[in-house]
């Protein structure tokens, strides 16, 4: 069963139980109010009647000039006043010491003896409400009691009203309360589902936003109107589709990029392995070889060999990056700028290349082996875009912030503006052929940005084609010193 149907269904059973619950207790109320009003009518006739007889007893001793009746007229004036009594009684019975001795009707006749002689027994007054409701085919009646003392004796009277029609009324006002109902029901179902279906509406449009979401629609985006649960739910939706979405990029994009890896690894690792086997070959089958032929075969498989191992070496330094555990010691920047220096001697004095280094006073807290292959990487490739007798420049300083930075710059060809996102990445290379000449594998960039992220610092490039590039280690604010 759908929300709606169960919210229909629900409010409805509940509003017509409430108007049923209502009418009911009304209907009850005020027939219990008629009983009342029965009751007090009946022993209001029970008392006039009751007094008529004793005027009737008072005129005759009078008329007579007697102090009191006897008995037997009293008995002819209870007799003469049953029969022409105008009140709308349906039974009228006389008793003197449990005998009948006048009566009208037939309605009730044991039941009203049988309290007669309680009255009787028990000296029981009007007063103390001897009144009793009887039903009897179909019928209703109601039964006044008393005990009356007429000249000198007593005697129990009991008058009957039939009361049928308060209960026909009860009847009748249900039967209509029925209809009343079913009709009412039928109103509110109406307004109910025009109620329900507007108010769910906007949940249907979720839903559905939902659905196409969950199809891989996930530019979908739900339409938000006020402030209540569903557009918050909406809103919700929406945010959960835009992280859906950005994650689903990414992955998109780390996948690319994987393929890309590679697919690239698998070219830069086939050329130097093409090389390797191929003059290994020659030098396996031709039977004559020169020793400066074998010299020169020897020394490419030793280049490309070297090529090799360097490119395995910083692909797997790249790839276990993140699981490494930094061995961070605190260490001067004098003191670690010098032993760069001294490392990069050799290969800058190779190539014709001056190399200045300024330092400043201080200290940073690194992985000091890890870093000093940053910046070794850095001055590196400076290097291989330099020409003979240029310069490059390895400088220390202080941010703005008071955070240490780190500049390589060279004067060599620079980088074009939309290229320097793309450096970055494995195994992108600007000039391939001159990359692989200086046994590169477009893997050293790449590997400094990962070394810069894991010492909470930012690597960003600045180039000019034909005039050079400067490449900044600036260590944020939640770096530690």
């Amino acid at each position: 069963m759908k929300l709606w149907q169960k919210i229909f269904l629900c409010t409805l059973v509940l509003v017509i139980l409430a108007v049923d619950i209502t009418a009911v207790l009304l209907l009850s109320n005020h027939h219990l109010l008629l009983i009342q009003r029965e009751r007090v009518r009946a022993m209001d006739e029970h008392s006039y009647f009751s007094a008529t007889i004793r005027d009737k007893l008072v005129y005759a001793r009078l008329k007579k000039s007697e102090l009191l009746l006897d008995a037997k007229e009293v008995q002819e004036t209870l007799k003469k006043s049953v029969e022409d009594s105008n009140i709308n009684f349906v039974g009228i019975y006389c008793y003197r010491d449990g005998r009948e001795i006048s009566a009208m009707g037939t309605v009730l006749r044991e039941p009203a003896k049988e309290l007669a002689n309680y009255a009787r027994d028990t000296q029981q007054s009007m007063e103390q409400n001897c009144v009793q409701i009887y039903d009897e085919k179909d019928k209703t009646y109601i039964m006044a009691v008393s005990t009356i003392l007429l000249e000198g004796r007593y005697y129990q009277m009991a008058t009957i009203s039939d009361i049928t029609e308060v209960y026909l009324l009860k009847e009748e006002q249900i039967r209509y309360v029925q209809s009343l109902s079913v009709a009412c029901a039928v109103v509110i179902a109406g307004i109910l589902l025009v109620v329900v279906w507007r108010l769910l509406r906007p949940l249907n449009k979720i839903n559905e936003g939902t659905r196409q979401i969950a199809q891989g629609h996930y530019e979908k985006r739900l339409s938000v109107r006020g402030y209540n649960e569903l557009s918050e739910l909406a809103s919700n939706m929406n945010a959960m589709a835009k992280a859906v979405e950005e994650n689903v990029h990414r992955l998109e994009q780390v996948a690319e990029d994987r393929n890309t890896f590679i697919a690239n690894l698998a070219h830069e690792m086939k050329t130097p392995l093409t090389s390797i086997l191929g003059f290994a070959d020659i030098l396996r089958v031709k039977r004559f070889v020169s020793n400066e032929e074998r010299q020169d075969y020897a020394n490419i498989i030793v280049e490309e060999t070297r090529r090799l191992r360097s490119l395995s070496g910083k692909l797997m330094e790249l790839i276990t990056m993140g699981s490494t555990q930094l061995d961070y010691i605190s260490i001067s920047v004098e003191e670690l700028l010098r032993e760069v220096e001294c490392s990069l001697t050799p290969l800058f004095s190779g190539k014709e290349i001056r190399l200045r280094v300024f330092a400043v006073e201080g200290s940073l807290h690194v992985d000091k082996e890890l870093f000093k292959s940053l910046l070794y990487n850095l001055a590196d490739n400076a290097v291989k875009a330099s020409k003979p007798g240029g310069e490059v420049r390895l400088r220390a300083f202080y941010q703005k912030n008071g955070r240490l930075g780190f500049r390589v710059e060279d004067d060599g060809i620079g980088i074009p503006q939309k290229e320097i996102e793309q450096v970055v990445k494995p195994f992108y290379m600007l000039d391939k052929s001159r990359t692989r000449k200086e046994g590169g594998a477009g893997l050293g960039l790449p590997l400094c940005a990962q070394i810069a992220r894991l010492h909470q610092a930012d690597l960003t490039i600045q180039s000019t084609v034909g005039k050079g590039t400067q490449v900044f280690i600036l260590f944020r604010e939640e770096a530690g010193d």
